[in-house]
């Protein structure tokens, strides 16, 4: 007799999706990726922020740079004119002086005295803790005259407690930086 036949067993299927583990490490390498565009959109807005600040700060050094060139005998005064080098951080902006006009003409330190008072109060005004420091230099001859112009804000967002920057303060006067550490400058050096 001939044995019977054996049933046929249909194959195993396999269970078709994913398993947990697969689905866990999926979401992961997602949340790693998140995070990772989140901290690189978090470090572009601050150093935009900061390109901002020191484009800010250098308008403002062309600016009194301008008035400078345009008033040499007053920029030459020293502290009678333009001068503001022995002021703190943050500097408080010079004192209010009557605008110069055609009616009422001014002199070298008058002009000097009122291009102060507007260009500190805009210092003051655009940027945190602004800051200026101006500080004529007589030229011995043949070398000509010159005023260093530094304007100074505070810029706490872009310093690690854990990462010093020997960098942050090294063109700002001495003094601004013992009192603000975080103390960001951009210099101009004016030819008169």
């Amino acid at each position: 007799m001939k044995p019977a036949p054996r049933p046929v067993r249909p194959a195993r299927l396999r269970a078709a999706g994913f398993s947990l583990v697969e689905v866990l490490v999926a979401m992961f390498v997602v949340a790693v990726g998140i995070l990772a565009l989140a901290a690189l959109l978090q470090a572009a807005t601050r150093y935009a922020k900061a390109g901002e600040l020191r484009s800010t700060a250098t308008l403002l050094a062309a600016d009194i740079a301008d008035r400078l060139r345009a008033n040499a005998a007053g920029a030459r005064l020293g502290p009678a004119g333009y001068d503001l080098a022995d002021r703190g951080f943050p500097s408080p902006p010079a004192p209010a002086h009557a605008a110069c006009t055609s009616d009422s003409p001014c002199s070298e330190a008058d002009l000097a005295r009122a291009d102060l008072a507007d260009w500190t109060a805009r210092v003051e005004a655009t940027l945190p803790k602004g800051s200026a420091w101006i500080q004529f230099h007589a030229g011995a001859p043949p070398a000509p005259d010159s005023v260093d112009v530094r304007v100074g804000w505070a810029d706490p967002p872009t310093l690690s407690p854990d990462l010093p920057d020997h960098r942050s303060g090294a063109a700002c006067p001495a003094a601004w930086t013992a009192i603000e550490p975080s103390v960001r400058c951009v210099v101009l050096q004016v030819v008169l």
